[in-house]
């Protein structure tokens, strides 16, 4: 039978609609799903909406979870996880009804309780997708609680949570070492100790920070708050002038790294504050051994401040006090400085000096002599320790 060139076209377009249905059928056979259904995916910040599965099988009841949560209805999305965890306890999505149980409760403000099962995940599932965005979730929660943010009780916030935060902190750094989240968790613990007013435990973030991270753009950061957090560890002459060493030597390699930070921070005001707090602690530790009559032990710490900080009014005192005790000058002593001795020593001034050096000859005294003309004068106070800039954080 002849067809004209119409009947021709429309067998060709009849064939070719066949052939798309029959595609579309074959497709729809084989998606497990099927079309035309709501399927959510877990994003960096939220579910994403893109198919769903059948609403009578396990799939579909955690996918009425998701919805409710991309729908923000938290407490519905809450209630449905709960209900899919205690009736599926060994199913293959555990793993993401946990994840939308606690993105539903940090949704309504139930952070804490969140955390049980974004931990969940972390212990169970450490090989899974979510292993990480779980970690992601506890950054978040870690940083809002060393910020000030409170736990909920009766109803309230009123429980303060920064142990919980700095804890969360130093688990994600041991879980994920050497990572840009381990990286960021280590400086917002430094931070927060720094904040706090924390010298102690802030000196030592800071330092493990530039250890595990050398190359972090956060460097020239963590290195001011290193020197600052070091100045402010000491209370005084009187006290470890620990801080004080570290403080110099980070000041240093600062000053070399960043020179034009170094100028903004006051480096050489800083590093006259430094000699003039560690002067005054030599020199106070010279007081004390003129007071107990060790004076040969008190010239040689004297001549000791006069030489290695000569720029400082404690070398002044140090001097008026030398006079005093008249005894000899050891001329070799006062004119190696304290330059000499870092070849000695990593740590200058922080090794104390012998009761009675060899270098030093002192007259035989077989008794202090206690006329009033040889009374011993009176020793002026010490001057404060350092007078570190206030900065912020730093009370």
């Amino acid at each position: 039978m002849n067809m004209t060139q119409t009947q021709r076209t429309q067998w060709q377009q009849g064939r070719l609609f066949a052939w798309v249905g029959l595609w579309l059928a074959a497709v729809m056979l084989a998606s497990p799903t099927g079309w035309g259904q709501d399927r959510f995916e877990l994003g960096e910040e939220a579910w994403e909406l893109e198919e769903a599965a059948d609403a009578g099988t396990p799939e579909g009841q955690l996918q009425a979870a998701r919805r409710a949560l991309a729908d923000d209805r938290p407490g519905e999305a809450e209630r449905l996880a709960t209900q899919w965890i205690d009736a599926h306890p060994n199913h293959p999505l555990m793993v993401d009804a946990r994840m939308v149980r606690g993105d539903a409760r940090v949704a309504m403000g139930r952070e804490y309780r969140a955390l049980f099962d974004y931990e969940y995940v972390i212990r169970v599932f450490p090989e899974s997708p979510q292993f990480h965005r779980a970690l992601e979730r506890e950054f978040a929660i870690a940083n809002q609680f060393t910020r000030g943010r409170r736990r909920h009780f009766l109803g309230m916030r009123i429980l303060t949570a920064y142990s919980e935060g700095e804890e969360l902190l130093i688990r994600i750094q041991e879980r994920t070492p050497g990572s840009a989240l381990g990286e960021r968790a280590s400086l917002t613990l430094a931070d927060y100790y720094y904040r706090a007013g924390d010298k102690g435990d802030a000196a030592e973030a800071y330092d493990l920070f530039l250890l595990n991270y050398p190359q972090s753009n956060r460097r020239e950061h963590a290195m001011r708050r290193l020197i600052m957090a070091n100045l402010a560890r000491v209370a005084g002459p009187a006290f470890d002038p620990t801080g004080l060493i570290e403080a110099g030597e980070r000041l240093r390699v600062y000053r070399e790294e960043f020179p034009s930070g170094a100028e903004q921070l006051g480096a050489d005001a800083l590093e006259i504050r430094i000699e003039a707090s560690l002067a005054n602690k030599d020199l106070r530790s010279a007081r004390w051994h003129e007071q107990r009559g060790e004076r040969v032990s008190a010239a040689y710490l004297y001549q000791r401040v006069m030489a290695d900080y000569p720029q400082t009014t404690a070398a002044v005192d140090a001097q008026r006090r030398l006079q005093a005790l008249d005894l000899p000058v050891n001329p070799g002593l006062a004119g190696r400085g304290r330059q000499a001795d870092e070849s000695a020593s990593d740590r200058p001034g922080t090794q104390a000096p012998p009761d009675a050096p060899e270098t030093l000859e002192a007259p035989d005294i077989e008794a202090p002599d206690t006329t009033p003309e040889a009374a011993e004068p009176q020793v002026p106070e010490a001057p404060d320790g350092l007078d570190v800039p206030e900065q912020e954080g730093l009370r």
